[in-house]
């Protein structure tokens, strides 16, 4: 016999728990349960009506005691942290039956009388902890006579060497009764006396510095006083830990003693097991479980010691041959008498082990552990079976009890291992189901141990279904096949001896063969097993209860995966009994599960069980019996190589060419969406151009599946870029050979740019597959090949010999009229016909496309409508431009639009192709432009002051102010500026000023607007090829159009921020012709921030230069080089303008100096020649005038500095003293008209005709004498 030894289990640390009633539990020891106490009466107390009242005062004290806290002594448990005991009941029992029980309990005390030992042990808790003496004395006198011999002889019987583990105490109890309020002076003396006693009894009765004398104070006939109990409970609860802490010590140095012995002749395993075993029940009576589950993990250790030494000599055999035993439950202690049969060295390996399993589960029951119980009961079943189906085949391997050779003739059969195992297993689900019912499933289902003990039940119930399995093969009620056959194990155990020809796992032709039902029955007694071998619908209602148990179970706790399994194994007992629908009706659910769980294999053999139950196609609904037939195709196409068998491939072929078959009966097309039997990948990330006509190619590999070639009809690849614009690439109908083919799919519309694969489909007979790419979420993928893993980026070449569309902004912009540019160009082809449209229009800007115009010489035929504008018959190599009106205020004045051109070819009028761009165009303007108007007399002059928006150079080639000469009253003249365009900077503005003034000087001009042109051009625009020329520069920039916008900024930044190189490239180009101009260039181009080339940079100078030479002669339009702006421009009116002018009366020559007088006469003319109505011309306004002076200007007035006058001229006299010398400004005199009553207030500005002049005020000539001290050198 071999018994295979497991690994030595860790020990289970000493850690605080809180107890949980575990009820009823099989074998619970409750004798031990109790702590007891005796007590002893003095005659006293005796003689007292009140003692039974008081004894059941102190019971209901003691019942239980609760959180008693213990330091166990050093090696009694590791650790020297405090263990509390939460609860403990107390026996209380008069010392004579307390003696008489513990002599005849000395068996189970481990020592008799005289101090004798029995090699019997028992708990701690068998004998008395505690003796108590209960008595009353009322005065000193009394006790010195009387008491104090009966107490001394009561000590020494309770102190005698039998007692020696045994506390004692003593306690006075001074009785009363409330309310007798007469007796309260002599009851004072009362207790005063009492107080003696209890003193005198301390320093009588304390020994090793030990108070074992207590005084209770009880009240007679009222409510018991909780206080008067603390100081007696509190010495009880230290006595019992006194007496545990004690005898616990010496139990450990038995135990330590006697395995030291070990090696001695004579030792006896099971003896050394009774007393460590006391121990462990000694600390489940103080509730201590955790203490007590530590001792059975120790003894468990040494009994693998015993087995790894080879020395099994204290057991009877191996066991498991007692009728019974297979189907006894695993968790009892009380099925068997274990303790006489362990003391008798009549234990069998196969009890001993089922009563060390079961001791421990009901501990950690106790302590709420039902997950640990499961998981160890598992672990034992699944260990323990196995050493005892080794001992059935005599194996001889050097682990457990090789050395017991009569061992070997009590073989077990495998029938009573499987019936040991189904019932082992259902008893210990059914045990810790109602423990958990008892403490509280729910809360013990919530955590990580209730997760734990799912996984254990589940395993227990799939363990007890696998014997199930067994006993059904050999009954004959189940096949020898899977799913039933994964039962049984790999290698058959031989047979039973003098069967040679019995296999345990194989079944009869004819179960009732004697010899099968003997040999199929050996050792079995479980009644439920033994009914269902004989009747199959009892097996099966046992076999489908059992299953449908364990779905439940997993299902409940989230075991889906175990779940789907037990449901196609109960679909294939369906199956098996010829129920056809039932089986239907599973194998319909199960795929999908397996599907979610990522089991290919399982799903296959699922899809091909569920195809097989189900009706043809003329049964049920074509479509359906296709989804059916095409989910088993995917879910064969889906096996690795490794799982996938010949078989397997001719199974898809044929199930193809029935599903071809059944399509094409279809009268439409079906989608089948989410597979696809034909992959694709990219062959290449750039598409190629077709060089004669419109649109690209696609190249690309699909990877066919079939085991054999397939014709497929059009395959589609769409791809998806910016702002929803798509592409797709197609093919015709071609015949794919099974595994990797290369085709090119050709897509007329000539778009460019970046896109991302979107989804691709194809047609096989009238199935249509589409599948679409991954989540959009997800970034583009590199490294998966195949479009149906990932999203792959395609870049669409730009074909510039295309139809293409653009929109940008008109070279002319009109303020007040908002246009955009439409152009198309169609390139190497002619248009037969096409459609121009704007898509995804926002809500805040409007075209009106039936409004537009054709700029240049139109041909063909343009049709404009409110939604669309169609165009007919354009030539090849030709540009139509469409000006477009637009209304609303886009955002950040940007203007964006998704244009639409749906267009035919003349060449080729059967394909339609289209052209999407998503265009943006900048309507803001890169100048500001600030006016400044100044009126004098009949003129006005305006200052045109031009600023840069955008923090760039502009450059500025001319500004007109312009008017219809037909119409218009006034005249224009501007200053004459140079031929040059002028630099206009971000800080550097440049003016231009005009003079307006009427044709005719005596009627007063009205309002009119004239228009303000200022033709233009940026310096990026100038430098845009050198810019591009440098980023060509780049070897990273080619083809990455995200590097180059970047490249773009960057050096336009470079360039635009470095004032030195931009006044460099000024002086060039505003340089005479007579310059070495590559010399010139040449410098620039080693001065710049970036790497320029040079022949752009040269090129880009000459064309400027050309440019400004010719920017007099240039013509507004969409053709022109420069740019222009136009803007209204409204002519300013003033109803008064006043002209100040200041005479001084000074004479010629004549010097004025600081302090001295100086009249000036003051001229105020007011002029109404641009009120621009004659209102204003005839009505007379009173004018108040006022002089502005102060401190700072140097003048002290004298004279009428304010005042009011209604002339159209008005003159005044004032005397100005200069207070200093020096140049002095004459002062400021403004005026306007007076309010009104009918509020009216008049428009009015003042200016002064001599503000310019100054007056030189001299210093006052004096002289004064100073005496100055001057020092007297020392000789």
């Amino acid at each position: 016999m071999q018994l295979s030894s497991p690994s030595r289990p860790a020990s289970i640390s000493s850690r605080a728990y809180t107890p949980t009633p575990i009820s009823p539990i099989p074998g619970a020891l409750s004798s031990n349960g109790q702590v007891r106490i005796t007590y002893t009466l003095g005659q006293s107390l005796q003689s007292s009506p009140h003692f039974a009242v008081l004894l059941e005062s102190l019971r209901s004290r003691l019942q239980p005691l609760r959180n008693l806290h213990w330091r166990p002594s050093a090696g009694t448990l590791p650790g020297s942290s405090i263990r509390t005991i939460q609860s403990v009941d107390v026996e209380l029992i008069p010392l004579d039956l307390g003696t008489s029980t513990a002599r005849l309990s000395t068996a189970d005390g481990f020592a008799g009388d005289e101090g004798g030992r029995s090699q019997i042990p028992g708990t701690v808790l068998a004998k008395p902890f505690i003796n108590i003496w209960l008595g009353m004395c009322e005065d000193a006198d009394t006790y010195k006579n009387v008491i104090r011999r009966q107490l001394k002889d009561w000590v020494a019987s309770v102190t005698t060497h039998s007692r020696r583990e045994q506390e004692w105490l003593i306690v006075l109890v001074n009785m009363s009764s409330p309310g007798k309020d007469a007796a309260k002076s002599s009851g004072k003396r009362l207790f005063q006396m009492k107080g003696n006693v209890i003193d005198q009894m301390r320093a009588d009765f304390t020994l090793a510095k030990r108070d074992r004398c207590v005084q209770l104070n009880y009240t007679t006939g009222g409510q018991d006083d909780p206080a008067a109990w603390t100081e007696l409970v509190a010495k009880i609860k230290d006595a019992i830990i006194d007496t545990l802490d004690s005898r616990i010590a010496e139990r450990m140095d038995d135990v330590r003693r006697t395995e030291a012995q070990r090696a001695v002749p004579g030792w006896n395993f099971c003896t050394f097991f009774v007393l460590k075993e006391s121990i462990a029940e000694s600390f489940e009576g103080m509730t201590l479980v955790d203490a007590a589950l530590l001792q059975y993990s120790e003894l468990e250790a040494s009994f693998y010691q015993v087995l790894k030494e080879k020395n099994l000599s204290w057991f009877g055999k191996l066991g498991g041959t007692t009728p019974g035993d297979d189907a006894a439950p695993l968790l009892s202690v009380t099925k068997k008498p274990y303790r006489d049969l362990i003391l008798s060295n009549t234990i069998s390996v196969f009890d001993f082990r089922c009563y060390l399993l079961a001791r421990q589960c009901l501990l950690l029951a106790k302590m709420g552990a039902v997950a640990d119980v499961a998981s160890k009961a598992v672990r034992f079943i699944g260990t323990f079976s196995r050493t005892l189906r080794e001992n059935e085949v005599g194996l001889a391997i050097e682990t457990e009890v090789q050395t017991i050779t009569n061992l070997s003739k009590n073989s077990l059969s495998e029938p009573f291992l499987e019936s040991w195992i189904y019932s082992s297993a259902l008893d210990i689900v059914d045990e810790c189901d109602g423990w958990l019912a008892n403490i509280g499933a729910q809360e013990s289902m919530l955590d990580a141990k209730g997760s734990s003990y799912s996984a254990s039940k589940c395993e227990l119930l799939d363990l007890a279904r696998a014997q199930l399995d067994k006993i059904g093969i050999r009954a004959g009620h189940l096949p020898r096949a899977p799913p039933f056959s994964t039962s049984i194990p790999e290698q058959t155990p031989a047979s039973r001896p003098g069967s040679e020809l019995y296999d345990p796992h194989s079944a009869t032709l004819n179960p009732n063969v004697e010899e099968h039902r003997r040999l199929s029955r050996l050792g079995v007694t479980n009644s439920h097993i033994l009914e269902a071998m004989d009747d199959a619908a009892a097996f099966d209602r046992l076999y489908k209860a059992l299953i449908m148990r364990g779905i439940n179970t997993c299902e409940s706790n989230g075991r889906l995966r175990t779940a789907t399994r037990l449901r196609g194994i109960l679909a294939a007992l369906h199956l098996h009994r010829g129920e056809i629908f039932e089986a239907q009706s599973i194998y319909s659910e199960l795929p999908s599960s397996y599907t979610e769980q990522n089991w290919t294999v399982l799903e296959s053999y699922m899809r091909a069980q569920h195809l097989g139950t189900s009706k043809g196609p003329g049964e049920i609904p074509t479509e359906e019996w296709i989804a059916r037939a095409f989910a088993l195709v995917k879910a064969d196409l889906f096996l690795s190589k490794e799982a996938r068998q010949a078989a397997d491939s001719d199974r898809i072929q044929k199930t193809l060419e029935r599903v071809l078959e059944a399509a094409d009966s279809l009268s439409t097309v079906l989608p089948m969406d989410g597979f696809s039997p034909v992959d694709v990948r990219l062959s290449s990330g750039v598409t190629r151009l077709d060089n004669l006509r419109d649109g690209s190619y696609l190249d690309i590999i699909t990877n066919n599946k079939f085991p054999e070639a397939v014709e497929v009809h059009c395959i589609n690849v769409i791809v998806k870029g910016r702002d929803g614009i798509t592409l797709k690439f197609e093919h015709p109908t071609t015949k794919l050979s099974s595994g990797e083919s290369a085709l090119s799919l050709f897509c007329p519309d000539p778009m460019s740019g970046l896109f991302v694969t979107s989804q691709f489909e194809y047609q096989i007979s009238k199935l249509l597959f589409r599948v679409l790419s991954s989540d959009s979420t997800k970034p583009v993928s590199s490294t998966k090949p195949f479009l149906s893993e990932a999203r792959v980026a395609v870049r669409v070449t730009e074909n510039t010999r295309a139809v293409q569309i653009t929109m940008q902004m008109p070279r002319h912009i009109v303020l007040g009229d908002q246009r955009v540019l439409f152009k198309v160009c169609t390139g190497r082809s002619a248009l037969g016909s096409g459609t121009i449209s704007v898509m995804q229009q926002t809500t805040q800007v409007r075209y009106a496309l039936e409004s537009a115009e054709v700029l240049g010489d139109a041909q063909g035929s343009i049709k404009c409508a409110k939604d669309r504008i169609v165009i007919e018959g354009l030539p090849s190599d030709y540009e139509l431009v469409l000006s477009v009106p637009f209304f609303g205020s886009p955002r950040n004045d940007e203007l964006e639009a998704t244009l639409s051109l749906e267009y035919r070819s003349a060449a080729q009028p059967e394909v339609s192709r289209n052209v999407q761009r998503r265009c943006r165009a900048y309507i803001g303007l890169p100048l500001i432009v600030n006016l400044n108007d100044k009126f004098r007399d009949k003129r006005l002059f305006t200052n045109v002051i031009i600023h840069s928006a955008n923090q760039e150079l502009i450059r500025i080639a001319k500004v007109e102010l312009q008017n219809d000469a037909k119409k218009s009253k006034l005249t224009i003249k501007s200053c004459n500026r140079s031929n040059v365009p002028v630099a206009v900077r971000p800080s550097k503005p440049v003016p231009w000023l005009f003079q307006i003034q009427a044709s005719d000087p005596n009627e007063p001009p009205a309002g009119e607007t004239f228009q303000l042109h200022i033709t233009y051009r940026s310096l990026f625009e100038d430098l845009s090829s050198v810019i591009e020329r440098a980023i060509d520069l780049d070897e990273k920039s080619s083809s990455n159009q995200g590097r180059r916008k970047e490249l773009r900024e960057s050096v336009k930044n470079a360039l635009f921020s470095d004032n030195r190189w931009v006044d460099m490239l000024e002086s060039i180009r505003q340089s005479s012709n007579k310059i070495d101009l590559t010399e010139w260039v040449k410098q620039l181009a080693d001065h710049a921030p970036v790497k320029l080339d040079f022949d752009s940079l040269l090129g880009a100078i000459k064309e400027m230069r050309l440019m400004d030479s010719e920017s007099r002669l240039d013509t507004p339009g969409e053709r022109s080089r420069w740019r222009m702006a136009t803007m209204p421009f409204d002519v300013p009116l003033m109803s008064i303008i006043n002209r100040v002018k200041i005479v001084p009366q000074l004479s010629p020559g004549a010097l004025l100096y600081a302090g001295q007088p100086l009249d000036i006469a003051i001229t105020i003319e007011s002029c109404f020649h641009w009120s621009g109505s004659k209102e204003d011309l005839e009505s007379r306004q009173i004018m108040r005038y006022d002089v502005l002076s102060d401190m700072e200007s140097g003048w002290l007035i004298s004279g009428p500095k304010r005042g009011e006058y209604n002339e159209s001229s008005h003159t005044l006299t004032l005397t100005l003293l200069p207070l200093r010398h020096g140049v002095l400004a004459l002062p400021i005199i403004t005026a306007e008209p007076a309010e009104k009553p009918s509020g009216r207030h008049a428009s009015c500005e003042t200016w002064q005709a001599n503000g310019a002049q100054k007056i030189t005020v001299l210093p006052r000539n004096s002289r004064s004498t100073y005496t100055v001290a001057m020092p007297i050198p020392v000789m």
